[in-house]
């Protein structure tokens, strides 16, 4: 039984020793973790969940009660209270087990934008943004995505742990795509199968004007998390961009189908319509185009405000993309200059 137990420890110890490496090789306090939680914080966790912790989890809690990820770009919950992150300080997050998106997952993460991290019955690690019901597939296992957020968020420091030379735009609010695409990049190497990743590759291609490699990337994110509705609409807008009307059209009704919010749905539609009107079908784009406005009625008001609040922001992209919808939509709409301010 002794020998049955060290070997148990080994190997959970064995899951950690990529994180456990990049830990001693970075500068100090760019990753913060906690001593390991004590069995009876476990029990006290799984009791409140009403069963065992996922197991890759619970490892973890074993050899870390928590995780602040470099300064509190993603922070990872503990079962402790009132424990140090290393030496001083609060901890960041204490576990709760009841707030979690749905009864089958546990948020165990939160990422600075507010983004939170679930695990799901079958142990991947799943992403919602704030306010949305979508979620997107980050991770294929906890550990392959801790490794993987690692391996990304640490492309963006230097060796004193600040932040590295033309890292962001010169706005310094975005990071450049040349950035976005190798961190996208390091994660991928970790964890293949982080749609998420796959997807963000996509975007960042797409910036960099190469369309074809962010098509071929949108379809990898599709093809490993297909419940998404975001790849499939960057995949169908990028391939509309390519003159691939045809590809495009499914991609569009795949975004709306998944998607939960009706005015969302009604504008993916749209999207619909026009690569069916750009593939030249005639009678798919009028059953796209009535059930769009099926799904919101004020579809067309919608998108006459987005090209008059556009026009007001001097965002020529987004005017035309909100004509040609509208124009897709209901041909021949006027839209005024200017809209009359709605009071409420």
């Amino acid at each position: 039984m002794a020998k049955r137990r060290r070997a148990a420890a080994a190997a959970e110890a064995g899951f950690f020793d990529r994180f456990r490496s990049v830990v001693a090789r970075l500068p100090a306090g760019l990753i913060r973790v906690r001593p390991p939680a004590a069995p009876e914080a476990i029990a006290r966790a799984e009791a409140a969940l009403g069963r065992p912790l996922p197991a890759e989890y619970a490892s973890f809690l074993r050899s870390f009660d928590g995780a602040d990820l470099f300064h509190e770009s993603v922070v990872i919950f503990g079962v402790g209270v009132g424990v140090g992150v290393g030496v001083g300080g609060d901890a960041p997050r204490v576990l709760d087990p009841v707030a979690r998106e749905r009864p089958d997952e546990l948020t165990f993460a939160e990422a600075l934008s507010g983004d939170r991290f679930a695990l799901d019955a079958r142990g991947r690690v799943l992403r919602y943004d704030p306010g949305a019901d979508e979620r997107a597939l980050a991770g294929s296992s906890f550990v392959r995505w801790l490794d993987a957020t690692v391996a990304r968020e640490q492309i963006l420091f230097d060796r004193d742990g600040e932040y590295a030379p033309d890292v962001f735009d010169p706005s310094g609010h975005e990071i450049t795509p040349t950035i976005a695409l190798r961190q996208t990049e390091r994660a991928l190497k970790v964890d293949p199968g982080a749609a998420d990743q796959e997807h963000a590759r996509g975007l960042a291609l797409a910036r960099l004007g190469r369309r074809d490699a962010a098509l071929a990337a949108f379809q990898a994110a599709t093809a490993l998390d297909g419940d998404n509705p975001w790849p499939w609409f960057d995949l169908g807008r990028t391939a509309l961009a390519l003159g691939r009307a045809a590809a495009a059209l499914p991609a569009f009704r795949r975004a709306a189908a998944a998607v939960s919010e009706p005015a969302s749905a009604a504008r993916l539609l749209a999207w619909g319509v026009r690569a069916a009107i750009a593939a030249g079908d005639g009678a798919a784009a009028e059953v796209l185009r009535v059930e769009a406005r099926a799904r919101d009625p004020e579809l067309v008001d919608h998108l006459v405000r987005s090209v008059s609040e556009a026009g007001d922001e001097s965002d020529d992209d987004a005017r035309a993309e909100a004509l040609a919808l509208l124009e897709a939509v209901a041909p021949g709409t006027n839209v005024p200059r200017r809209l009359p301010v709605v009071r409420h």
